[in-house]
């Protein structure tokens, strides 16, 4: 069964777990290893991501069958544009629905907290194999970008999802 929360202070380490387990596979191929440790550093240490929540980053974090197994994140970048974070979810349940899980969560968070339509944004590496999975589910290229990431910098694309608000 898929459970998911909204991540809060405590789940910190949780989060800091997941990442440290999940991203260096999910960049396997994409990133070379001190890209993935510059990111873990810089993203998913304990102080980055007590940072992150400081700012308004709301992570949500997806248990399957008792077990902590995925993790999204999204912030509110302008008065009706959010950008998400990739979803990472463990590779064992990868296909059981919790990165679909995950993704309408995000939209329904998202959907809820918005007055008015908005455009949720994820900035995504065309080589990701995950990118097929936002595809899927109604995201589209609406440009070229790249992320500065220190030493380094990553040729990356920006889809987008228009998200009307749920009347009640």
């Amino acid at each position: 069964m898929i459970k998911i929360r909204k991540a809060d202070y405590s789940d910190i380490e949780t989060i800091k777990d997941l990442a440290l387990s999940l991203i260096p596979n999910s960049f396997k191929g994409v990133l070379n290893t001190s890209q993935i440790d510059y990111m873990l550093d810089t993203f998913y240490s304990q102080q980055a991501l007590q940072d992150a929540l400081d700012a308004g980053k709301e992570y949500f974090i997806a248990n399957y069958d008792g077990v902590d197994v995925g993790v999204v994140s999204v912030i509110k970048h302008g008065p009706d544009l959010y950008l998400m974070q990739k979803i990472y979810v463990e590779p064992k349940v990868q296909g059981k629905g919790v990165g679909t899980a995950l993704f309408n969560q995000l939209i329904d968070y998202v959907a809820k907290i918005q007055d008015g339509p908005c455009t949720i944004e994820l900035l995504i590496n065309k080589h990701n194999p995950g990118l097929a999975f936002y595809t899927k589910r109604g995201m589209v290229k609406v440009r070229d970008t790249g992320l500065d990431m220190g030493d380094f910098f990553i040729n990356e694309e920006v889809y987008s999802l228009d998200v009307n608000r749920l009347s009640n």
